[in-house]
């Protein structure tokens, strides 16, 4: 099925996190490549999606993500054959024997109960009663799980149909829907039933004749509906399915009108017969379920028509038809499941409009409230929550799913909201809350669903959560636990690793990676060779990072050792970003002549990878760390001509990624040469990113370097259409572009003089709004607070002078005394709180207020800000006491 899946809590696709907007030259590109197998969420959502889309009526949905599941290097920590038994029922519910056929042949092992289930669906299917009575014989019902045992008593039902004892057939649908665990399952038996009878229809066209005199003969009778029924049933297995259709249409129009279940049966018929796509068969199924006896046979109604109206095209109308039976002036009999059919299928638009989600919100809503005690309140809750994630109110979707958990019997449904309650926080990045619940769910685990899996989630909610020290404690802990299996492990202590680095906690991760690659334990033994090779570069890595740059040759040199096997692509990638380790050594060692053949070995041998690129921008580092800045600009230059002249990459926008970023280093590099010529070449080089690329991201921060380059060429004219540009073209950049109206406030400032005050006004007007700002860092308005001071006090004035003061003073109470802002303050925050409290104290000492100006000094003593020394020096000078 293409659309959109329905219900609750299913899968949406997996948002990458945001990473830097330039490429980091030390991330080697199979390390970034190796975060998908490490995140397991998404394979995990997709199967708990799976399951759902099974329970609630879409089997199509359901067969695509366990065949995507089953073709994954590994099955989302699942028990492979338990997604093979479930693709196996996904397929068969969706009418496709023979792909179902196949599948079960990928079952690995000794047959359990629920692989002889199958097994005699699939014979049944394909007219081998004799197979299908083998299975039932071979299997007890009581070893099947409780949503398959209604699945048992159908077999047998289905078998009896096929022998022509119909009598026990009925018997044994009876069974299956009294063994049905839901409404919905019932139902489907009822559908399935009437479905097994038609694709199991054997018609001769001597039968097909008997049969239509046996209908003429006893006409108006019961038994000649029953013929009547059997003759269509012959003409479809025939192929003469028009021929059918219009049979069933005479028989109804020709009825008594008090023979309902007959018409009632006639219509069913009819609708299966012709479709719920065709005008009879949709015309049969909308009588049926406006007007039928039987309040299952208008569920079965209502399923069949909502699942042609999503994949069939005329949703729209439909949703209208159901629209009016829920607004009926006595309510319709199946009131509740059409609320909960409009509600799901509201979700099922090809997009995603907003009305989309209010329709299905309020259908839901509406259930809810006029049927507190219904059955169905967990789906309709269901629904809220899927809403609510397709709109990214992740919160809102968790706390929807855990109202609908609450109601649920302990099982595999409740067991897998749990599994949701915990994905919908981690996307809401509360994860805290996610690892809590992930926790949860290790004493409630869906079926066929690894722990192992789960426990990793949860060590991956502590790692984002920045909580390491927890983490650590967790995976130490899960390292006893026979649940956590080698691979989530691993992956596991990989992720941790990394982020670790990320975080400047290089010695930590050292240490834990030194301890996992000396690990000669069974689970060592069988790690997969490309995980064992990640993890032993960022050994080496590690060790660099470390400031171990003779131990990272020598573990590089181990790893060259351990490449044999891999897949050639990785094994190409692995190796070069290895020798780009073993040149960073080098250069770290002081070594350079062996660390610049490496960098030209790799370009030579590894030209189109990621290493190779890296390659320049490193050897271009090593001359600006010798203050070279002109041959680390040319090299700078060449990778970006290189770039842009050949196929040095596959991936075509990374490689103009690298080129922006080549071009932009270079420019800072020509800036940093220092004379004006300079400054116009920089200049220049970043206009080249403007041009070439111009749909690139870092055209903004091109953008604001050239405005800051004018300025330091004092051409304040042109700086300020620079910023001006910024400030007006990308306000879906909010962030960003504070940064440019600081800039453009200095500009201003700049061209501020006593017969022009509007520039002075306008650079008064972004300090005061940007001090205010919520969404700007508070360093960043901590800057502004003082410059705003600042500001004032070059004019001298007695009223500016008192402006400045109250710019300060408010800096210092707002962001300094208050413990929850001063918490907030970087590097730079402290900075400027100093120079604000600094110059507040010589305000106040130029004005013989010298209590105040100690008081001033003394809060950058106490608060251990910046300029300790200045302001001691300062505080003894105004008579304070060392």
């Amino acid at each position: 099925m293409s659309f959109r899946t329905l219900l609750v809590f299913l899968m949406i696709v997996g948002v990458p996190v945001a990473r830097a907007a330039e490429p980091q030259a030390e991330a080697a590109p199979f390390i970034a490549e190796a975060s998908a197998p490490v995140a397991p969420g998404d394979g995990l959502r997709a199967f708990v999606a799976a399951r759902r889309a099974m329970e609630f009526g879409f089997p199509g949905i359901a067969a695509e993500l366990y065949a995507r599941l089953l073709e994954a290097p590994q099955a989302v920590g699942a028990d492979r054959n338990t997604l093979v038994l479930s693709l196996v029922s996904a397929l068969l519910d969706d009418g496709r024997t023979p792909e179902a056929t196949q599948a079960l042949q990928r079952y690995f092992g000794m047959p359990n109960a629920a692989y002889h289930l199958r097994a005699g669906l699939i014979a049944v299917r394909n007219r081998k009663p004799d197979v299908a009575r083998a299975e039932i014989a071979a299997l007890r019902v009581d070893d099947l799980v409780a949503a398959d045992r209604g699945w048992f008593y159908f077999l047998q039902g289905q078998v009896a149909d096929a022998a022509g004892d119909f009598s026990k057939a009925r018997d044994a649908y009876q069974q299956a829907a009294a063994a049905a665990v839901s409404d919905f399952q019932r139902v489907h038996f009822v559908l399935a039933r009437e479905k097994a009878r038609l694709s199991l229809g054997d018609a001769s066209e001597a039968q097909v004749t008997l049969l239509r005199q046996n209908a003429d003969r006893y006409q108006g009778r019961n038994v000649g509906y029953a013929y009547a029924r059997q003759y269509a049933v012959g003409l479809a297995a025939l192929g003469r399915t028009d021929e059918a259709v219009n049979y069933l249409n005479v028989q109804l129009g020709s009825l008594p009108a008090g023979e309902q279940v007959a018409g009632d049966d006639f219509r069913l018929l009819l609708g299966l017969v012709d479709g719920a796509r065709n005008p009879a068969g949709r015309k049969a199924l909308e009588e049926l379920l406006a007007g039928a006896a039987d309040p299952d046979l208008q569920r079965v109604a209502l399923q069949l028509l909502a699942r042609s109206a999503a994949e069939g095209g005329y949703l729209p109308g439909f949703l209208v038809t159901l629209e009016k039976l829920s607004a009926l002036a006595s309510a319709h009999p199946i009131l509740e499941d059409i609320l909960l059919v409009r509600a799901q299928l509201a979700l099922t638009g090809n997009s995603q409009e907003q009305q989309h989600y209010v329709q299905a919100e309020l259908a839901a809503k509406e259930l809810l409230a006029k049927f507190p005690g219904s059955p169905l309140k967990p789906a309709a809750l269901g629904v809220l929550a899927s809403a609510a994630w397709e709109q990214l109110r992740y919160r809102t979707a968790a706390d929807y799913a855990m109202q609908a958990r609450v109601l649920l019997p302990a099982g595999g449904l409740r067991a897998s909201l749990g599994v949701l309650v915990a994905e919908a926080y981690f996307r809401a990045g509360d994860f805290r809350s996610a690892a809590d619940a992930y926790a949860e769910t290790l004493n409630d685990i869906p079926e066929g669903l690894s722990p192992g899996l789960l426990m990793a989630q949860r060590v991956r909610a502590e790692i984002e959560g920045k909580r390491f020290d927890e983490a650590q404690v967790l995976l130490d802990t899960f390292e006893r636990d026979p649940r956590f299996d080698v691979i989530n492990r691993w992956q596991s202590e990989w992720t941790l690793s990394r982020e670790l680095q990320v975080s400047d906690r290089t010695a930590d991760a050292f240490a834990r990676v030194n301890r996992l690659m000396s690990s000669t334990g069974p689970e060592a033994r069988v790690l997969t060779p490309d995980l064992r090779v990640r993890l032993a570069w960022l050994q080496a890595r590690l060790a660099l990072d470390a400031g171990m740059p003779e131990k990272t040759l020598e573990f590089a040199k181990d790893l060259t050792a351990k490449l044999e096997g891999l897949d050639a692509k990785l094994h190409d990638e692995v190796e070069a970003s290895t020798r780009l380790l073993q040149a960073k050594a080098n250069f770290q060692l002081d070594r350079p002549e062996p660390a610049l053949a490496l960098l030209e070995s790799l370009r030579k041998d590894f030209a189109k990878t990621d290493a190779a690129v890296y390659s320049y921008i490193d050897e271009a580092d090593y001359y600006a760390g010798k203050n070279n800045f002109v041959d680390a600009q040319a090299r700078l230059i060449k990778l970006a001509d290189m770039l842009k002249q050949s196929d040095m990459l596959a991936d075509k926008s990374k490689q103009q990624d690298y080129a922006t970023y080549a071009l932009y280093r270079a420019a800072l590099y020509a800036e940093r040469r220092g004379e004006d010529k300079y400054y116009k070449e920089a200049y220049t080089i970043l206009e080249g990113i403007n041009k070439d690329y111009p749909q690139s991201s870092r055209v903004f921060a091109a953008r604001l370097k050239q405005g800051d380059l004018l300025r330091r060429l004092n051409q304040f004219g042109p700086a300020q259409q620079v910023y001006e540009f910024l400030v007006n073209n990308y306000a879906q950049y909010p962030k960003q572009v504070l940064s440019a109206e600081m800039a453009l406030a200095a500009c201003h400032r700049a061209q501020a003089g006593p017969s022009d005050v509007s520039h002075f006004e306008s650079a008064v007007t972004i300090f005061e709004r940007i001090q205010e700002l919520p969404i700007a860092s508070v360093d960043m308005r901590v800057e502004a607070s003082f410059q705003l001071g600042d500001l004032y006090a070059t004019r001298a004035k007695s009223d500016d002078l008192t402006r400045a003061r109250d710019a300060w003073w408010t800096l210092a109470t707002t962001f300094l005394l208050d413990d929850n802002q001063a918490a907030q303050l970087g590097v730079q925050g402290r900075y400027w709180t100093a120079r604000a409290l600094l110059r507040l104290g010589d305000l106040y000492a130029q004005q013989q207020k010298l209590e105040e100006a100690r008081n001033a000094y003394e809060l950058v003593l106490r608060k251990n800000l910046p300029f300790a020394k200045l302001a001691r020096e300062s505080f003894i000078r105004v008579g304070g006491k060392p």
